[in-house]
């Protein structure tokens, strides 16, 4: 069904201001009387635009320019054109029709013409409302590192469309129904700007904003590679290295172990080290991801957490002849240090290496640990640097108390000891008491590692199938011959 609007021009002008009609005072012949209508065809969505053109005098005036706004929605303009007569007023007027697509409310549609005598151009038009339901251009962006692509087409079945964007002077682009797309494709200052595209002489049909491709971010470094878990043990004193409590500002400071509690601390210092590039090392603590960090020469080590690793918290591991290593500080240059022989914190301030310089590495749960008589709370020594047999009668635990828990399998454990490198052994098939003073793992050196249902653990000599006690409640050496456990066999092992 067929709608129809009337609307004089006066009416446009003084209800909108949509319709540009020369002003009398430029006219050098009367205005002639111009009035406007528009029917709908829903099914074609197009309206069809209808205005009378009345001359104001009775003298005959030539047509001498004929123009029709916006071009692409008026596919037709009849009833005028140049030499045509616009005959007097008391003959009749000059009719002229316009049929003009329809894509979006309130879109104006002009005519123009000119008179021969007149310097001035005469309008009409009307605002017309959406007719049916016309077909829209598609509109597509894509964001390009650089670039903004912005891309229209007209699918089948609607009205050739000139598009035309709000942005960088970018030419228009006319659209056929079912032809192909059009793009525009410009360079792009990264400035996160709405973008309208329209359909030129009616409004804008889609807005669109460039957005950074992930594909554009530089790819994240690779995580630092893993060189493994270890624990730091301090030939200074003789002490594992652990995080105190809390340092300056609240951040863990870096110490070495002063006094051996009842708790395998080893257990307690595993400090991961990651390859930092460059031959240096990065140390990060297992239980919360900071990083060891030097600050200064004055001040201690400490942990920190940073997302890139930093000169400060670069090390170069120093092997050292003697198989233990130092580490020099990439920021400084200076070595780390257990200062005071580990009765404070570390530091990285010395330019030598020296026994508080130099620190044994062990892969998480290897190294040394000391051996706990249950029955008298003394630790086990290897007495006289090992010279003389084993006896549980320390109260502190120094390097003669460190013994290395070696895994021989099916539940058998060898006993090093760290003074003097030597394996313990059941002496004389375990007639004799226990002494490290063996180079290898024999059937006399192995020992079966038993856990009580106290959580004590207990050694049973492979040799004699005996069992280590510390004899005389730990007032006389350790020695393997007793065929039960009581109190006198049990212990904590902490290698």
């Amino acid at each position: 069904m067929k709608s129809k609007i009337a609307i004089t021009v006066a009416a446009l002008v003084g209800a909108t201001g949509a319709v540009a009609v020369a002003s009398p005072a430029l006219a050098d012949i009367p205005r002639p009387k111009i009035i406007g209508s528009s029917v709908c065809d829903p099914a074609s969505a197009t309206h069809t635009m209808t205005t009378t053109i009345t001359n104001a005098t009775e003298t005959p005036l030539a047509v001498t320019q004929v123009s029709a706004s916006p071009g692409a929605p008026v596919s037709s303009i009849s009833g005028i054109a140049v030499g045509d007569v616009l005959p007097p007023a008391s003959q009749g007027s000059l009719v002229v029709t316009m049929t003009v697509h329809s894509y979006q409310a309130n879109q104006a549609a002009v005519m123009s013409f000119r008179l021969e005598g007149s310097t001035v151009t005469y309008s009409g038009g009307l605002l017309l409302p959406l007719c049916g339901e016309p077909v829209q251009p598609t509109v597509a962006f894509a964001s390009h590192c650089d670039e903004f692509e912005i891309t229209v087409a007209m699918p089948a079945g609607g009205y050739a469309a000139p598009m035309h964007i709000d942005y960088a002077n970018q030419p228009t682009l006319v659209v056929e129904p079912g032809g192909a797309a059009k793009t525009w494709r410009f360079a792009w200052n990264k400035v996160n700007v709405p973008v309208d595209v329209w359909i030129a002489g009616v409004g804008p049909v889609a807005t669109g904003r460039w957005t950074k491709p992930s594909s554009c971010e530089p790819p994240p470094p690779p995580p630092p590679a893993s060189l493994g878990v270890f624990n730091l043990f301090s030939l200074a004193n003789f002490r594992y290295v652990i995080t105190a409590a809390s340092g300056p500002n609240n951040q863990g400071l870096v110490d070495s172990v002063r006094a051996i509690e009842i708790a395998p601390e080893a257990k307690e210092a595993d400090f991961e080290f990651f390859d930092a590039g460059g031959g240096d090392v990065a140390i990060k603590q297992r239980a919360n991801s900071s990083r060891l960090t030097v600050v200064n020469e004055t001040t201690a080590l400490r942990w920190t957490w940073t997302d890139a690793i930093t000169d400060a918290q670069r090390f170069q591991v120093i092997g050292n002849s003697d198989g233990t290593v130092s580490l020099r500080s990439r920021v400084n240059g200076k070595y780390v240090t257990a200062e005071k022989a580990g009765a404070q914190p570390l530091f990285a301030n010395r330019a030598a290496i020296g026994p508080w310089e130099k620190f044994n590495r062990y892969a998480d749960n290897t190294g040394p640990g000391p051996i706990h008589a249950g029955v008298n709370s003394m630790f086990v020594t290897a007495e006289k640097a090992g010279a003389q047999p084993l006896i549980a009668n320390r109260g502190v635990v120094g390097q003669w108390e460190y013994f290395t828990v070696e895994d021989l399998g099916n539940g058998n454990v060898a006993l090093k000891s760290l003074v003097n490198g030597k394996y313990v052994t059941a002496e004389k098939a375990g007639a004799q008491p226990l002494i490290a003073n063996r180079a290898v793992v024999g059937p006399w050196e192995t020992f079966k590692l038993i856990t009580n249902a106290d959580g004590t653990q207990s050694l049973q000599a492979q040799i004699n199938g005996k069992y280590v006690t510390a004899e005389s409640a730990g007032k006389k050496a350790l020695i393997a011959n007793r065929t039960a456990i009581g109190p006198w066999e049990k212990f904590a092992i902490y290698g």
